[in-house]
């Protein structure tokens, strides 16, 4: 929260963000929900959130929305033990596994196994020559075509090597302890094909629960040199040596930018 509030105060000097939409951003980014609800029940409780997953929540909440989850008719009642753990449940978005097991399978069992292909792609990487003229220094690039490796799921992708995994999900779950300061501590679990195969010794997930990994040698996914949609690649086809590129030159000690034709290397 103290980050947001900094961001927003630094936009508010150096951007001009009107001081009204700074407030608004204030009152309901901070919470992550927006208005609250009315509520005429008495002593402590929690009420149900869903979300368009069909996890849920009890919260100790009154908010209609609240991070992604919206409030619904049902509640619970809590003593002042239980008020705490759904405190500290809510601060590290944790959901109880029983609360949750329907959704859970639904989860996993669309999460099937898929395989990826290796594929390479050209990069051009920049090259800087530094040329000085009296109290004048310009710079201009001449790219080299460089080859580079990374991982797509479509089969028919351009320029495969051949190479291929499959990739598999396994899941993380969460307990619950109380330390010799009396203060709550997440265990996490090792991760498991299935979360039920812990056979309830751990009670929680978080919502990000899942990872997917090398079915074969147990890694977590590694794209080594980027993903197939980075903006900066390009197919080797495109690279033509002999043509003429377009540098552009930056000039220090003036303001003045120019243009400059500079063929590629050979």
């Amino acid at each position: 929260m103290k980050n947001l509030k900094l961001n927003l105060e630094k936009m508010i000097k150096v951007r001009g963000l009107p001081l009204v939409l700074a407030a608004t951003v204030m009152a309901t980014g901070l919470t992550g929900c927006g208005k609250k609800a009315e509520c005429d029940i008495n002593g402590s409780h929690a009420h149900l959130y869903t979300n368009e997953e069909n996890f849920i929540r009890y919260i100790d909440k009154e908010y209609l929305s609240y991070e992604g989850y919206e409030r619904q008719e049902d509640y619970i009642t809590l003593t002042k033990e239980e008020e705490e753990l759904r405190k500290f449940e809510d601060k590290k978005n944790l959901l109880r596994i029983d609360e949750n097991i329907e959704a859970i399978e639904e989860y996993q069992e669309q999460n099937t196994d898929y395989i990826e292909y290796r594929y390479a792609y050209t990069y051009l990487m920049p090259i800087p020559h530094y040329v000085s003229t009296g109290k004048t220094t310009s710079v201009y690039f001449t790219y080299i075509p460089t080859t580079h490796y990374s991982w797509t799921s479509n089969p028919d992708h351009s320029r495969l090597t051949g190479e291929q995994r499959r990739c598999h999900h396994v899941y993380q779950a969460y307990n619950v302890v109380i330390d010799e300061k009396g203060n709550y501590v997440l265990v996490p679990s090792e991760y498991v094909d299935n979360i039920f195969d812990l056979n309830g010794e751990y009670t929680y997930i978080k919502e990000k629960f899942c990872k997917v990994i090398d079915a074969e040698y147990g890694y977590d996914l590694d794209y080594e040199d980027g993903v197939e949609d980075d903006p900066d690649l390009i197919q080797e086809e495109d690279v033509n040596l002999e043509n003429v590129v377009i540098q552009s030159s930056a000039t220090t000690k003036t303001n003045i930018e120019e243009k400059k034709l500079v063929k590629s290397l050979t």
